[in-house]
């Protein structure tokens, strides 16, 4: 199957320029204030970060696994279904593909797994992103702003992140091997959760607006 390509744009090089709009509200999910204030700033011709659209696409699992696999980052294995007929065993993570939800879980076993897939598919209505785990890795969760993370280790892996999704405020889920950091999915960190340490990294860019 035909790999797909996502455009990648490049990061401004200034962010505080006048015709730049960082959108720190954290959450940019549709409707809410955070998508509203990117979609002003692109109507008024600003390159606004992140874009509606790329705000879009990164909270929907399958297409942000498969941005970040073009972009060169390593993500898991991984499949849609919408019942037990999984390629994969657990230890798994699974992420709903529905309206109603989106909060990912960490299966554990069959019995686990039995009960995530009604739940999460709502009694096979809909769809859900299995990845899978290797029984020695476990899932990380990374906070990042505006490219960096508190965690040194992650450096390169957010700097890559930053670059290909362009979201300013993210939590990051990961998965650990012995030997890869693979991404698994991007969440919402809200402006309202930055520590002092985080809020610092903003003041520091010159973008940080009280």
């Amino acid at each position: 199957m035909t790999q797909p390509t996502f455009p990648t744009p490049t990061l401004p090089d200034d962010l505080r320029s006048q015709s730049v709009f960082v959108n720190l509200e954290g959450d940019y999910t549709y409707l809410t204030d955070g998508y509203y204030r990117s979609m002003e700033a692109e109507h008024e011709g600003l390159i606004a970060l992140p874009s509606p659209s790329e705000a879009l696409d990164a909270y929907v699992v399958p297409l942000a696994l498969a941005k970040a696999a073009a972009a060169g980052i390593s993500v898991p294995e991984w499949e849609i279904a919408n019942d037990n007929s999984l390629s994969f065993t657990p230890p798994l993570i699974a992420y709903p593909i529905n309206p109603f939800q989106s909060t990912g879980q960490v299966i554990a076993d069959q019995t686990a797994l039995e009960e995530a897939v009604k739940s999460l598919t709502m009694s096979g209505k809909y769809a859900m992103v299995i990845q899978d785990m290797q029984p020695d890795s476990r899932v990380d969760t990374l906070r990042l702003v505006l490219g960096r993370c508190l965690k040194p280790e992650y450096a390169e892996l957010a700097l890559d992140i930053w670059r290909t999704f362009r979201i300013p405020l993210a939590r990051v889920k990961i998965i650990v091997t012995e030997k890869h950091y693979l991404f698994s999915a991007i969440e919402p960190l809200s402006k309202n959760e930055l520590t002092q340490n985080e809020k610092g990294i903003i003041k520091e860019a010159g973008l940080w607006r009280g």
